[in-house]
């Protein structure tokens, strides 16, 4: 493994200043650029602090979370540990070097994410400055990285470097307006906007508000479906027209923000609306090795039949499952959240599962890690928009609305806290309807929340009125 980190004197990371760290991470093909400030326990052996939970970090293509127990001699078991990878490379002058072993290091327990693994198995790393035996315990060292967008806008990875403490762009960092002392930090560079505020989501969203637009969708390859009436129309129109293509990667979508749009009987107030969350198809159970059709004709029950009074139409929705407490006469299948205690404290190994009311066998389930998967990508920043749909001589046009909620900072263990109180449920709306002698299936899968709940998931709820967004309109 080679290292031009070597500390010979002066060299490139001891004297960077910060444009040069913008030059070399946008030549990368950084679109954003994040920094942080690392302390004297940074380093290879006591890992990286980068936040208290995976969606800290959505805006980085983090990958499939897996775990094992951990390793421990002593009597007492070492902290929960899931790891979840992610693509890094390290940038010098020299070029770019993959990290292979790279991965965040989640600890639900007291919540910390913490970097790791990043020197092993990369041809130039920054050893000098992260290694635990060199330089991996100087206060003021910087962490920068960014993440690159791959052409066909599918895969990413990150880019990063680190520089010395005596270096002028560590020093420019402990100026900037959005440097915050522990955390990771958005970069702003002399000239540009105070990024990561609402205001970049305010000013696009200004240009949309009070006007009645026929529904469309943007493709990720720039052609346009217009008009689009699908259900799913609004919330395609809102990317759209903020120039987002059609969302089919879990990832932020605008800026750092998810868009939500909100169905409201007014856009002068706001009225209760129950808001899909994610729509994670199950990994366990039955239902792994068979049909979706399968599934809903032993679970579901029947919505529609032929002249002559045979079942051509299925449903499998929330009324077929009975909840704790609940003993539903149809209801066939009993859910159950597994290896759960509280937000900090769940077994990885756990699920949210139902079981077969008859024989208590599973008949499917979503793994927490699976559900974490979904989770880590999407939902750390949200702003709930309200949209009006109106359908006038036959055209239908969709009108957004001011009055937008805001959630910030979410973790995984509040999700299922939420599901735990009854405030996140699971609501499918699985189909399947006869067609030729054959089940064609509609699968819906979603786990959903009221707005008035959302409380429940994020740290921090804010209501703004874009007409006059200084003024608070409520604060949780």
């Amino acid at each position: 493994m080679r290292d031009t980190h070597i500390n010979d004197d002066r060299q490139w990371y001891d004297t960077a200043d910060i444009q040069q760290v913008y030059d070399l991470l946008t030549r990368a093909g950084a679109e954003s650029i994040w920094v942080k400030r690392l302390v004297p326990n940074n380093n290879s052996k006591q890992q990286i602090f980068l936040g208290n939970d995976p969606s800290d970090l959505a805006f980085l293509p983090l990958g499939t979370p897996w775990y094992t127990d951990p390793k421990s001699q002593k009597k007492k078991a070492g902290p929960l540990l899931i790891r979840i990878p992610v693509p890094w490379r390290w940038v010098t002058p020299d070029g770019e070097f993959g990290a292979p072993n790279a991965n965040m290091c989640f600890y639900p327990q007291y919540p910390e994410v913490r970097f790791s693994g990043f020197l092993k198995g990369c041809e130039e790393a920054p050893s000098e400055l992260l290694s635990e035996s060199k330089r991996g315990h100087e206060e003021g060292r910087c962490l920068f990285f960014g993440t690159v967008r791959e052409a066909d806008g599918g895969k990413k990875h990150v880019v990063a470097l680190v520089v010395g403490a005596p270096s002028p762009a560590a020093r420019y960092v402990l100026n900037m307006p959005t440097f915050e002392k522990g955390h990771v930090c958005p970069v702003v560079f002399q000239g540009q906007r105070k990024p990561g505020e609402f205001s970049v989501l305010e000013n696009a969203l200004l240009g949309i508000i009070g006007k009645k637009i026929i529904p469309w969708r943007l493709r990720n390859d720039g052609s346009i479906d217009k008009p689009y009436v699908a259900p799913n129309a609004p919330g395609l129109t809102l990317e759209a027209e903020l120039g987002v293509g059609e969302n089919a990667i879990p990832g932020p979508d605008f800026d750092i923000w998810e868009l939500k749009a909100i169905k409201q009987p007014s856009l002068e107030r706001r009225s209760n609306h129950r808001v899909t969350l994610f729509t994670p198809q199950p990994d366990m159970g039955w239902i792994t090795g068979q049909s979706q059709a399968d599934f809903v004709l032993r679970y579901g029950h029947i919505s529609g039949t032929d002249e002559n009074g045979d079942p051509n139409e299925y449903y499998f929705t929330s009324g077929d499952i009975n909840r704790p407490g609940e003993d539903k006469d149809g209801a066939k299948l009993n859910l159950r959240l597994v290896g759960f205690t509280d937000a900090k404290h769940f077994n990885p190994n756990g699920m949210i599962a139902l079981y077969d009311k008859q024989t208590g066998d599973l008949a499917a389930g979503w793994s927490y890690l699976k559900l974490l998967e979904h989770w880590q990508r999407k939902h750390n920043r949200a702003a709930y928009v309200p949209y009006l749909r109106e359908k006038e001589d036959g055209k239908i046009t969709v009108e957004f609305g001011p009055l937008v909620t805001l959630g910030i900072s979410t973790s995984f263990g509040l999700f299922l806290q939420a599901f735990q109180d009854g405030k996140a449920v699971y609501d499918p709306g699985d189909k399947i309807t006869l067609k030729d002698g054959k089940w064609t299936p509609h699968s819906r899968s979603q786990f959903r929340i009221n707005l008035k709940d959302i409380t429940a998931i994020y740290q921090e709820v804010k209501e703004v009125d874009l007409r006059n967004p200084d003024t608070p309109q409520g604060e949780e």
